[in-house]
């Protein structure tokens, strides 16, 4: 039959009806695993798009905790302790705590599940390179203070008089400590930042949605 002769209404309705036969002669079971594979079908695409909605409109678990233990893990206060002293005598609970701090930082790295989010990730990232450089820098630029073993200075020796010399050496070295401690000041404070707003955010539309 050619295109030509289906032009013509009895053509074309010898058309349907051998179409018809075809569709009337298909076993009924075979219409039912039609069916059924439709409806399962649609159900398992629901199903991946409801998924994948949940995880779209409330922050994970494990990423909370996650973000949680990192915040608590630095304490600021040591941070800005370095930015209130003189560098002539810096207490050691402030030193061990950055420390401590940064080996916190190392385990949760190496212990919980890598942050699943791609806002923090970086902002994480950042702030354990900036700690880690602070404790890398902080061992070898103090020194102990005689009198005290819990005290520690940045003179490098307790010179009578200081020379120009001296001073623009010990200036060079406290700009470069406030680099550090400025730079890890930053990085928590964007880190902290941006989960309060991520997770605050997430919970609110979850209500609005929910």
């Amino acid at each position: 039959m050619t295109a030509q002769d289906l032009e013509t209404p009895e053509a074309a309705i010898n058309a349907s009806n051998t179409i018809f036969e075809f569709l009337s002669n298909v076993p009924v079971g075979i219409w039912e695993v039609v069916t059924l594979a439709a409806i399962g079908a649609v159900g398992w695409f629901g199903k991946t798009g409801f998924d994948v909605w949940q995880k779209s409109r409330a922050p994970f678990k494990q990423d909370r905790e996650r973000y949680q233990a990192v915040v608590d893990a630095i304490d600021p206060a040591h941070l800005h302790y370095f930015k209130e002293i003189p560098l002539s005598a810096i207490e050691s609970i402030a030193v061990d705590g950055v420390d401590d701090g940064y080996e916190l930082l190392s385990s949760i790295r190496k212990r919980e599940p890598d942050y699943l989010h791609k806002k923090l990730r970086p902002l994480e990232d950042d702030l354990f390179i900036a700690i880690e450089e602070l404790c890398n820098f902080l061992p070898i630029k103090l020194f102990p203070v005689r009198a005290n073993s819990n005290v520690y200075t940045m003179y490098w020796d307790q010179f009578d008089e200081w020379s120009d010399e001296h001073n623009q050496r010990f200036q060079l070295l406290r700009n470069e400590l406030m680099q550090k401690i400025d730079r890890s000041i930053h990085a928590y404070e964007a880190y902290r930042d941006a989960g309060n707003r991520l997770f605050a955010d997430r919970l609110v539309r979850g209500k609005v949605d929910g």
